[in-house]
């Protein structure tokens, strides 16, 4: 996508940022203007990793293949930037990146997340997935799955064909396909689609059918596949059932429980059922639910409640096991740090491993 330098990028507002490491040693870098909070831009760079993450068994998930869409990033100069404010097109800054604005990308546990505000809707998924489609995977740049990505091309045109993608809601639609076919970007678009079905971002839209405000024939995972079997079957080439290697930052504001279980009657759980790993922030004394994965869970400067749920769960903690009290009280712990004002004293339900600076601790039954 080209190189800029640093100076350049301060004269368009972009004053941090977070380097994404290849493997090869290059840099993915993602860079945000000022007021762009932190804790979003670390969920940027959350998404990436688990776009680069391993996915055991599937026929593009091996270490080595998402390794080598890494490097091929890098050797592109894929860069992620994030804008403040809301997308307005022919305003984005001039810098030959991928832009996220900051209205497009809601913190876990925020109330947009929470609500599924739609006029601050999660694209994150889908434009971070666009830069590692263009410079990974590759289409314009030269990337490391030139096969995966003629199969997306060849099933994006189809599912325009038959239906199932690209469905004219508006006068609009047409017109946008032809600029992306013009563009080369028909199999990003597509597959973006089915991503953010697949892991729950439309399954509370309840304005029309389907996902992607009804240009997509699924808004959950049922849906996709009954109506885009080819579409499931080319997203599970690439990425894995749950968001193994994200870690979900947990907005300061939110207050309770926050669960990675499904529960129809709070809407966010739609999308937060996929995570695995995620960790409280700010000072409430809020809690975390647990799924039935191997879930890693972290509290955080207040009292938390942190329950496992099935599977083999991990507490993670900021100290040396030394640093921490650990009192049995029937079937939970509770784990109280000496160190004032860090971890607080954490109550934990079936939770089998507690993970410390300096090594984990098994819990036994």
């Amino acid at each position: 996508m080209g190189r800029v330098t640093g100076a350049y990028l301060r004269t368009q507002g972009f004053v941090k940022g977070m380097a994404h490491r290849a493997p090869s040693g290059g840099a993915i870098w993602i860079v945000a203007q000022q007021g762009v909070d932190d804790l979003a831009v670390r969920r940027a760079y959350n998404l990436l990793a688990f776009f680069l993450h391993p996915a055991d068994g599937l026929e593009f998930g091996s270490q080595a293949t998402k390794n080598a869409v890494a490097n091929a990033m890098a050797a592109n100069g894929a860069m992620l930037m994030m804008p403040m404010g809301a997308h307005r097109e022919g305003r984005e800054p001039e810098v030959p990146a991928q832009p996220l604005f900051e209205s497009e990308n809601p913190i876990d546990g925020s109330r947009w997340y929470l609500e599924n505000d739609w006029d601050h809707r999660d694209a994150a998924f889908e434009e971070i997935f666009h830069l590692v489609h263009d410079t990974g995977i590759g289409t314009y740049e030269p990337g490391a799955l030139p096969a995966y990505q003629k199969a997306l091309d060849r099933e994006a045109r189809k599912a325009i064909s038959d239906g199932r993608w690209g469905i004219p809601i508006d006068k609009g639609v047409a017109e946008w396909l032809e600029e992306l076919a013009e563009e080369d970007s028909l199999a990003q678009e597509y597959i973006a689609a089915v991503i953010d079905s697949y892991y729950g971002l439309w399954a509370a839209f309840d304005e029309r059918a389907g996902g992607m405000w009804g240009i997509y024939c699924a808004k959950n995972r049922a849906e996709i596949g009954a109506l885009d079997g080819p579409g499931l079957g080319l997203l599970q080439r690439f990425l894995p059932e749950y968001m193994v290697g994200y870690e979900a930052l947990i907005a300061p504001t939110f207050q309770g429980m926050f669960s990675l279980q499904l529960d129809p009657e709070q809407d966010y759980t739609f999308k937060s059922q996929y995570l695995v790993e995620a960790t409280l922030h700010g000072h409430h004394e809020s809690g975390l639910i647990g799924n039935d994965q191997d879930n890693i869970l972290m509290g955080n400067h207040g009292d938390n409640r942190l329950v496992g749920g099935l599977g083999t769960d991990t507490v993670r903690f900021s100290g040396l096991q030394a640093d921490y009290e650990i009192v049995l009280h029937g079937d939970t712990r509770t784990v109280r740090d000496r160190i004032a004002a860090r971890d607080g004293t954490d109550t934990l339900h079936s939770v089998e491993v507690l993970r410390f600076a300096d090594g984990d601790l098994r819990l036994h039954p």
